[in-house]
């Protein structure tokens, strides 16, 4: 059997500021990945075609966390796990920028905007069976 689950993607997270911590830029590299451009998955189930579309696949979920309770860590703790929410980006492959600002993740998603893209939409799928992936793309 070929596993399509080999690939790499570093995503940066934009955290938002609330009453005692300030915005923040995660980064965090997921193993365990799929990466399909062109064919978007719809929201009734069906296939789209589209040019610059990109949806990640990755079955590296044992570290994931929903937005909510991942903002609710402390930052020292956070480090250990990830979170998928709209508006973070997405690098194919593995990179080691630091994001500190708001202009700095903007020169992020210019610098690698070929190879990257701004989450749209995120599907968590993790019911405790073999084939848990977390699911996000640039369509929304």
């Amino acid at each position: 059997m070929i596993d399509f689950f080999t690939e790499k993607i570093t995503i940066y997270n934009d955290i938002s500021a609330d009453a005692v911590n300030a915005r923040r830029f995660d980064r965090f590299v997921l193993d365990k990945c799929h990466i399909v451009k062109g064919r978007v998955p719809r929201a009734d189930g069906t296939i789209e075609n589209l040019i610059n579309g990109k949806t990640v696949e990755t079955k590296d979920v044992t570290r994931y966390k929903p937005p909510y309770e991942y903002r609710q860590m402390p930052v020292d703790l956070a480090k250990g796990f990830y979170t998928v929410q709209i508006g973070d980006f997405v690098v194919e492959g593995e990179v080691d920028d630091v994001v500190t600002t708001s202009r700095e993740f903007a020169a992020l998603q210019e610098k690698y905007n070929e190879r990257g893209f701004v989450v749209r939409t995120v599907s968590d799928n993790i019911y405790g069976v073999n084939v848990d992936n977390i699911s996000m793309s640039n369509v929304g």
